[in-house]
């Protein structure tokens, strides 16, 4: 937040007076000792402070160590009561703080010191809105879905329908209209203590399921796991390694709990991948790590021995790959996007074709992501003529972030011209989609960033998959 301060009642001292006063001061205008040793105030002000908090105390010096006093020039926006400061609506909030001089305690006498205002910008209140819709919708089974969704403010929240060729909404009632994304935005538009939130939620309409769910017999516990299930029967590995954990190459052992686990909640919901590395045992020097979640399609658990492998998932109209993805706020801060990867069941000389894409996380915390199948590029054609590959590396990895500090689509031309630099593989993608199976989703988080370790124990880079994964 932009500090303004505002000095008054400043005065020009005599050099001649100060030749001759062993005691020369200056000081501020106004009432108050005139005479005495020059002092100064070191303002303190709540710079970033949201209605519905406080009151602040106001704690400003002055280099006298006499007592500094406040009073507010916006009272319609914030009010002083002694040192006790009460917001009051938003907008700027001006303070100023005075220090009309006198003797300290050592007996030195002050002249009053410069009058400061200081100005900040009073916020609303940020909110939350829980907003948890189905993952998806089968037509054959329901035509509308009745949506719920609060907000910790206690205001009213609304619908809209963001995909109309898709959905429709009439009060909390979601009309579904046809197969695909239905794209929901639940909104509280806030008031005059409460900024404005919205969430938008994904659900699937008759979508191809990777997968919905979580099992197996090694569901929580410490280490990298090829143990798991998914609830449809499909595999699992989830693999947080660090080269700084001394457990083995590219595989996190269990003899380092606190480092590197994995777990899966309560209700089979939710997958969680973690890396968290103490801070003292965090390198200085080079390092290399990465977090790496696979999910295989249902009831597969790995590819053919030779040869295609069949019985994935076929896109035919299909148009995205949906999932719901939450990851602590040290790694969004350190601004670490996520490769997606889909792996075929297309096979040359024992190698199965890879796609993948760059998804930027909007924000930390659950999110839904919809992430558009033409993003996709081919980035291992396995030597297949005619295929033609990306590189994950030197153009996927290189896509820029399209969102803003607050999840909103800010940089989405630039980020639209980084794919069209490597079209011919994103067209071999939708190609090969359409003819070979979808057989494993994959999500990598490379080379963890040691400046997430500003200000906390551990370096986190959890990652953790909650609902359903889809096709849709």
């Amino acid at each position: 937040m932009t500090q303004k301060v505002f000095r008054h009642g400043q005065k020009l001292t005599l050099l001649a007076t100060c030749a001759v006063l062993a005691a020369c001061g200056g000081g501020g205008g106004g009432s108050g000792t005139s005479g005495g040793l020059m002092q100064s105030i070191n303002m303190s002000l709540p710079f970033g402070a949201t209605l519905l908090t406080g009151p602040y105390t106001l704690k400003a010096t002055a280099t006298s160590g006499l007592p500094v006093t406040y009073k507010s020039n916006t009272p319609s926006t914030c009010t002083v009561s002694g040192d006790q400061l009460t917001l009051v609506a938003a907008g700027e909030c001006s303070v100023m703080e005075s220090q009309p001089g006198g003797t300290s305690a050592d007996g030195k006498v002050w002249a009053a010191a410069d009058s400061l205002s200081g100005v900040f910008v009073v916020l609303k209140h940020p909110q939350t809105v829980t907003f948890a819709p189905p993952d998806y919708v089968l037509s054959a089974n329901a035509s509308s879905v009745t949506l719920s969704a609060s907000s910790d403010s206690g205001l009213p929240v609304t619908f809209t329908a963001d995909t109309p060729a898709n959905c429709s909404i009439t009060g909390s009632t979601l009309q579904l209209l046809g197969k695909g994304t239905c794209a929901v935005t639940a909104m509280q538009a806030g008031n005059d203590n409460y900024a404005a939130k919205s969430v938008q939620r994904f659900i699937a309409v008759d979508p191809l399921l990777l997968a919905d769910g979580f099992s197996g017999t090694n569901g929580t516990g410490a280490g990298s796991s090829n143990q798991l299930l998914t609830a449809q029967g499909g595999g699992v590995t989830v693999n947080p390694w660090d080269s700084t954990l001394g457990s083995g190459w590219e595989w996190c052992g269990n003899d380092r709990p606190d480092w590197c686990y994995h777990s899966v909640s309560t209700d089979g919901k939710t997958l969680k991948s973690a890396l968290e590395v103490p801070k003292d045992k965090f390198p200085t020097g080079w390092h290399y790590g990465f977090n790496k979640i696979d999910i295989f399609v249902p009831g597969k658990t790995s590819f053919a021995s030779s040869g295609d492998t069949t019985g994935g998932l076929r896109v035919t109209t299909e148009k995205a790959l949906g999932f719901t993805m939450d990851i602590p706020q040290g790694l969004y801060s350190a601004g670490k996007p996520i490769v997606a990867y889909l792996d075929l069941g297309k096979n040359s000389g024992g190698c199965n074709v890879e796609l993948a894409t760059l998804v930027w996380p909007r924000a930390a915390g659950p999110v839904s992501y919809n992430v558009p199948l033409s993003n996709f590029a081919v980035t291992n054609n396995c030597g297949i003529s005619g295929v033609t590959a990306a590189s994950v590396d030197n153009d996927v990895r290189n896509l820029p972030n399209p969102w803003d500090a607050q999840g909103n689509p800010a940089n989405l031309a630039a980020f639209n011209t980084a794919l069209d630099g490597f079209k011919d593989a994103r067209t071999s993608a939708t190609t090969l989609m359409g003819s070979s199976d979808i057989i494993r989703m994959r999500l990598r988080l490379f080379s963890p960033n040691d400046t997430q370790l500003a200000g906390t124990s551990f370096y986190s880079s959890s990652i953790s998959i909650i609902g359903a994964i889809t096709i849709q």
